[in-house]
């Protein structure tokens, strides 16, 4: 019965979430569009029994910021989402997933194909495009999905952006916490698991926390300005940030 009562109210919150997109939005300003963003994304956790705990409080000072933090899951965009709304650099496969994607595309996300030197150039520009409009952008540096209870080495090759436009980064820890009298979190997103086994398992999982540490802002300039050693010292604050939930 939850089961069928969860797989409902997905349903029609997906409906109502492309009704939003396709025919709202275009229309927004950005605020309501943030807005209406923000509270779809808070009706979907609730509707999956995921409930965010949030340890920290988003920054006073203008933006836009360049939000880094580690992966877990497809979740994850919508855990921030519930928080602040941002344009995510996600891989080009998201745009392939059923709906999600499209509701991805249709919102603002930059897509990369990971194999692709010269779209990562491009990306590249595109994130830097967006800063420089006043948007805030999301990046996931460990490129890849894990656990959660420990750090991916991050990525270096998106971090040239932020140093060349001098942009303002805010990192960011995300941590599933195991339900009571569960083996494993439902949330992970990993190995060859495909979105809809994915989802169906979330589906199927008990109610859950998860926890999001949001760090200090740290403009590049007070980091480095080299991208290996920038990657380096995001990876050391962001697992302090995980460490500490």
């Amino acid at each position: 019965m939850m089961l069928t009562l969860r797989i409902l109210t997905l349903c029609l919150l997906i409906l109502r979430g492309v009704l939003t997109t396709a025919l709202i939005l275009p229309w927004c300003s950005r605020p309501r569009q943030q807005r209406l963003i923000r509270e779809w994304s808070r009706s979907l956790l609730r509707s999956l029994g995921l409930t965010v705990s949030l340890h920290g409080t988003w920054p006073d000072t203008p933006g836009p910021f360049l939000l880094t933090s580690n992966h877990v899951s497809w979740m994850d965009i919508f855990v921030i989402h519930s928080i602040h709304p941002v344009r995510f650099v996600s891989k080009s496969e998201v745009r392939q997933w059923p709906v999600f994607g499209w509701l991805a595309a249709k919102t603002g996300t930059l897509f990369l194909t990971r194999e692709s030197r010269r779209q990562t150039m491009e990306i590249g520009v595109s994130m830097i495009n967006a800063l420089k409009q006043g948007d805030d952008l999301g990046l996931f540096p460990e490129s890849t999905t894990s656990l959660g209870l420990t750090l991916l080495p991050f990525k270096t090759s998106l971090f040239q952006a932020p140093i060349d436009c001098a942009a303002t980064l805010l990192p960011v820890a995300l941590k599933y916490q195991i339900p009571p009298g569960a083996i494993e979190s439902a949330y992970p997103f990993i190995g060859e698991m495909t979105f809809m086994e994915s989802l169906i398992k979330v589906l199927q999982g008990p109610p859950t926390q998860v926890s999001l540490a949001l760090g200090p802002p740290y403009p590049v300039n007070t980091l480095s300005t080299e991208r290996r050693s920038l990657a380096l010292q995001l990876q050391h604050i962001t697992q302090s940030l995980l460490d500490s939930i």
